[in-house]
């Protein structure tokens, strides 16, 4: 067969054409560059029941299996020597308190009794300085008589001697009241001290009550947050001591489920936070179901089935997968792979053209 010189243009054109439909299918295509790491569902909010305070198991609120809000009881606990300690505290809170305030009544009838004979004795000097100064006059014009002869020396000598008991009377009650003054002063000390002194040991009652109550309430085992309890049967605690620290069992939340994945380096450098994922499990057919979001990049290398990888926590963003009532749900210790999208919409042309540029780099 003769080809000729219009038949190979023909063919020739047919092929550029063919090209161009290729070339442009190829940059219309799109796809997404994905890197799969391989880990674990996992809860992401475990909550241990943990006795806070020993005691004898007194009362049961819960069962195994029970879902519970943060706070609801679950255990009462019984410790007599405690209930003891703590009405003893009470006790001596309350008497160091009276012991206060009998202080301060003491020191208010005190002052009152000096304040009472504190204005008697300013009394008693305001009438003698009054009759001193009378005297001093009197004294006064009967020395000018007796230097007239006009009275005898007796009389003059006799006023003389009343104005001087009177100046005696008014440096004792001047003493008086000095000493009560003092007397004043040393009652604020002392009943300064002394309260003081009551005052810290009320203080430190009260600090070693509050320290108690709160080791009271420890007997009361809560829940931390909301979720299921997961148990054993609590019935058979029921009378049975329990040691502080012991574990009776967990609170999980089956609402926050996240998948623990595993990257190598060469995969890390392409993971950022924030980027979507979805997951192969078993029988879930992955990114039509369980889809997910890179929460954070652990940069702490770990050994998962004997390779150096780097963990990746990934939050499972399909809440109906949560539904423990579906066929199929989510929960702790299932396996599968995270499928993370770290670049979307991509030219098919430019990844081929990458791998040309690529391989002529490495030859």
């Amino acid at each position: 067969m003769r080809v000729t010189i219009t038949k190979s243009i023909l063919i020739a054109i047919a092929m550029l054409i063919l090209l161009i439909i290729s070339v442009t299918i190829l940059t219309l295509m799109k796809i997404d560059r994905k890197v799969i790491v391989p880990g674990t569902f996992t809860y992401r909010r475990i909550s241990p029941v943990v006795v806070e305070e020993s005691g004898f198991v007194s009362e049961i609120h819960a069962s195994a299996n029970s879902i519970l809000n943060e706070n609801d009881t679950i255990l009462i606990l019984r410790n007599d020597d405690l209930e003891i300690e703590l009405a003893n505290t009470r006790n001596k809170v309350l008497i160091y308190k009276i012991e206060l305030e009998e202080i301060l009544q003491l020191k208010e009838l005190d002052v009152s009794l000096t304040s009472f004979d504190t204005s008697k004795l300013k009394e008693q000097l305001r009438v003698s300085k009054e009759e001193a100064s009378y005297y001093s006059d009197v004294v006064k014009d009967k020395a000018g008589l007796y230097e007239k002869k006009i009275i005898s020396k007796d009389e003059y000598e006799g006023a003389n001697i009343v104005y001087k008991q009177k100046l005696l009377e008014i440096k004792s009650i001047e003493i008086q009241l000095s000493e009560l003054s003092k007397r004043l002063q040393k009652l604020d000390a002392s009943t300064y001290l002394s309260y003081k002194l009551k005052q810290k040991e009320l203080e430190l009652e009260e600090d070693k009550l509050t320290y108690l109550k709160k080791k009271h309430d420890f007997l009361t085992v809560t829940a931390k947050m909301n979720g299921k309890l997961i148990t054993g049967k609590l019935d058979n605690y029921l009378n049975i001591y329990m040691e502080k620290g012991e574990k009776i069992g967990d609170i999980v939340s089956f609402d926050e489920i996240d998948f623990i994945g595993y990257a190598t380096g060469t995969d890390l450098i392409r993971v950022k936070e924030g980027q979507k994922s979805y997951f192969n499990v078993d029988t879930f057919r992955g990114k039509d179901f369980i889809k997910g979001e890179v929460k954070s990049i652990g940069l702490k290398p770990e050994t998962y089935n004997g390779i150096t990888s780097f963990p990746i926590e990934i939050e499972v963003t399909n809440k109906e997968f949560f539904d423990r009532d579906r066929k199929r749900f989510i929960h702790a210790g299932v396996t599968g792979e995270a499928i993370i999208i770290t670049e979307e919409d991509l030219p098919i042309l430019r990844i081929l053209w990458e791998q040309v540029v690529k391989y002529a780099d490495m030859n």
